[in-house]
């Protein structure tokens, strides 16, 4: 997953030109489409091709060999005898004696200048949100319970009212042109209505800054990996205009000073060193150096100067991690994969402080996996509990508790407690690594109901810190 956030991220900076720009989260959309299924009549030429078409004429005006046909048209014997082969293999044109244009091709000649009724039925496809037809596109679909599905704007047509869709008649029109490669295409009439239903294509928002100092959050849509510019600019002026689609989502908001605060008070507290300054300067560093690193760097500098000032780059960096012992700088959507890579790859012990517990997180998968975990004897520790004023804030999930209860009551290698009161929000591994973070571990997962907010966090890899982070969390049971 980590790896899905790097590849969005470098097709944003190339894409916005935007070397240090960051990927902070992303998340799965249904965008919505209208699937509509109509009975039409139409008329439609069934046209030959163009050079099969002078080919043909010329054999029907006498011109029986491939040369004299390539002499008249003006054109090379090799592209004359590929448009024959073509037309023999169709059953069009037979070579006897001579050059003989058959029945078959007799018939689609006639037929270039004359216009067939067509009735048939047609699925297409209306963009909810801006009124695009399409007749056709690779549909990566999702349901409502797989993603935020966003609600149509445009009115969706009813079933047989056929005056629902009498405004699309033009781009169905074109649509209907587009296919079998016809030239021209007439809609006489929409015969029936069988089917209309909302399907929702998979879009990704995905939300990233310009830079890491800088505090506006912005986003970009993806779909089949690539950026989707209509569908942005389709939201882009639907805000214009008033219609918020995305005001559940698209609610963001940075650290505030009460919680850069209290993370900076963790830090301190729990290893000797770490000042938010110090997160910056590595954060800075770590993307400067990564879009040096970028392939097609934005920026024209010589291939001396751009090696001196990578080496200069890694250097102040590597001073940097030195002296905190932070090994990376983690995003909101970097924390979850996080806590799952912690869950499988421990071979000893795992802690996991969180203040609040929650079952959106605390879900099927994530007790599953837990549940695996105490399977192999590792030793768990889950510690919670935050001292909250009366009706502030959230509060912790029965449900979940109950779950991590009864784990607790069967597995004797899980200590389960809830402690006074703790705003620490902590992952240690073994003593592979260990974070700290404002990301609360067991009851955020960006929900769109709530604000959005850029999580921070440190990841920690010297040996030593990562003991003393395990028993600053293990002061808190006592």
């Amino acid at each position: 997953m980590m790896n899905v956030a790097a590849d969005f991220e470098s097709k944003i900076r190339k894409y916005h030109s935007l070397p240090e720009a960051i990927v902070i989260d992303y998340k799965t959309i249904g965008y919505p489409f209208y699937l509509v299924r109509l009975d039409l009549t139409y008329l439609s030429n069934r046209t030959l091709e163009l050079q099969e078409e002078f080919v043909i004429k010329c054999i029907t005006h006498g011109l029986s060999d491939r040369r004299e046909i390539s002499s008249f048209l003006g054109v090379d014997n090799h592209f004359v005898e590929k448009v024959l082969s073509g037309l023999i293999s169709k059953g069009i044109v037979k070579r006897e004696e001579k050059l003989v244009v058959t029945e078959l091709g007799l018939d689609a000649l006639a037929r270039q200048i004359v216009l067939d009724t067509v009735s048939e039925t047609q699925t297409f496809y209306i963009d909810a949100l801006n009124g695009k037809v399409y007749d056709y596109f690779k549909l990566n679909q999702v349901g409502k319970i797989d993603a935020n599905c966003l609600k149509g704007v445009i009115r969706k047509p009813r079933k047989g009212h056929i005056e629902d869709v009498v405004d699309y008649y033009e781009e169905i029109e074109k649509a209907l042109g587009t296919q079998n490669n016809r030239n021209r295409v007439e809609l006489i009439q929409v015969n029936n209505f069988e089917k209309v239903y909302t399907q929702w294509h998979e879009v990704i928002l995905v939300f990233y800054k310009n830079n890491p100092d800088d505090n506006e959050v912005g986003y970009e849509t993806f779909s089949r990996n690539t950026i989707q510019v209509d569908y942005r600019k389709t939201i882009e002026k639907l805000y214009a205009q008033g219609q918020k689609v995305l005001d559940y989502i698209l609610r963001f908001e940075t650290n505030n000073e009460e919680e850069d605060v209290q993370i900076e008070q963790a830090l301190s507290e729990e290893v000797i060193g770490i000042r938010k300054d110090d997160i910056q300067a590595v954060e800075r560093l770590s993307v400067k150096i990564s879009a040096l690193n970028e392939n097609d760097s934005f920026m024209e500098i010589k291939s001396q100067s751009f090696t001196e000032q990578r080496m200069a780059l890694k250097k102040q960096l590597n001073e940097i991690k030195t002296q905190t012992k932070i090994s990376e700088i983690l995003h909101t959507s970097e924390h979850r994969d996080y806590l799952f890579e912690a869950l499988k790859e421990v071979k000893n012990r795992l802690m996991i402080v969180s203040p609040w517990i929650r079952s959106n997180v605390v879900d099927n998968e994530f007790l599953f996996i837990l549940e695996e975990t105490l399977k192999r004897k590792i030793k768990v520790y889950i510690l919670y509990g935050i001292k909250q004023k009366s009706g502030w804030g959230q509060q912790n999930d029965p449900s979940a508790l109950k779950k991590l209860e009864n784990l607790a009551d069967s597995y004797k290698n899980f200590r389960f407690e809830k402690v006074k009161n703790t705003h620490r929000k902590i992952i240690v591994c073994d003593d592979k690594f260990g974070i700290v973070t404002s990301f609360n571990f067991l009851s955020f997962r960006a929900d769109p109901s709530l604000t959005y907010r850029d999580e921070l966090g440190v990841v920690l890899r010297d040996k030593e810190t990562v003991e003393s982070l395990f028993q600053s969390g293990l002061s808190l049971a006592f």
